[in-house]
Order: structure tokens, then sequence, then C-alpha cells
């Protein structure tokens, strides 16, 4: 059997489409499966996250995207029972793996909205990780 030119790009395209479906595929239901609960991992230590939003006050801050709200980053790893945080990196995680670490100064400024994003304000948007499912306590 002989394939010509045309019949070999429809199969190329063809399979180009279904490994398309199937990352997407893959990466939507890794996403679900680690944002299916209602919880953030910091340091090792679950935490539910209405509780802390029921523990820690919200405050506002400004950003070049507008205002943003949420629960102080500090206060949150002050929350998780870490001694000492300025002695310490954190590594901020989304739930399709994406991570970004920042420092205790970081922390100080930015905020952990509702719908689990960091914003910080003083940082470049890559920064500002979404649908966090972990805070990584790292050594300096």
């Amino acid at each position: 059997m002989i394939f010509n030119r045309g019949k070999i790009i429809h199969i190329l395209a063809i399979s180009v489409i279904i490994l398309g479906i199937i990352s997407t595929i893959y990466v939507n239901a890794y996403k679900e499966k680690n944002n299916s609960s209602n919880e953030i991992i910091i340091n090792g230590n679950s935490f539910d996250i209405s509780i802390i939003f029921s523990n820690i006050n919200e405050i506002k801050i400004i950003t070049d995207d507008g205002e943003k709200s949420g629960i102080p980053l500090d206060q949150l790893i002050d929350y998780s029972g870490e001694n000492c945080p300025s002695c310490f990196k954190y590594q901020i995680i989304g739930s399709d793996g994406y991570k970004q670490t920042v420092t205790w100064q970081d922390m100080e400024n930015g905020v952990l909205s509702l719908d689990r994003i960091a914003f910080f304000p003083h940082l470049a948007h890559p920064f500002w990780v979404r649908d966090i499912i972990e805070i990584e306590v790292k050594k300096i």
C-alpha cells in the first residue's frame, strides 16, 4: 500500500487532534482531582479554606490589575503555626503543578483570595499562582 502526501498529512493532522484531546482530558481530570477538596496544605498540614477565611480578616490591596481582596499570606502562615516565618522561603503550588517561590517579605505583601489565587501587588503576574493547593516552607 502506497501513501501519497495528502494521506500522510491527513493522518498527521488527525494524530495531532487526538493528542490534543487526550492532553486536555488529562489536564482537566488532574485539575479536578486536586482541586476537589476545600483544603490547602501548608508545610505538610491540611487546613480547611472556609475555616481559615472565618478566622483571618480579609483585606483589600491595589494591584496593577485593580483591587484584589483576600487574607494576608503572612497571617495565613502565622495561622498555620510556623515558627520563625521570616527564616524561610515559600513555594506556592497550583493544582496544575505550576509553582513559584517567594520570600517572607513577599508574603507580607500578598493575599490569598477565596478563589485560591495568590496576589502580590509588587511582583510580576507570573508570581500570581492560581488554584493553590499547597504552600511549602523551604529553607533559605
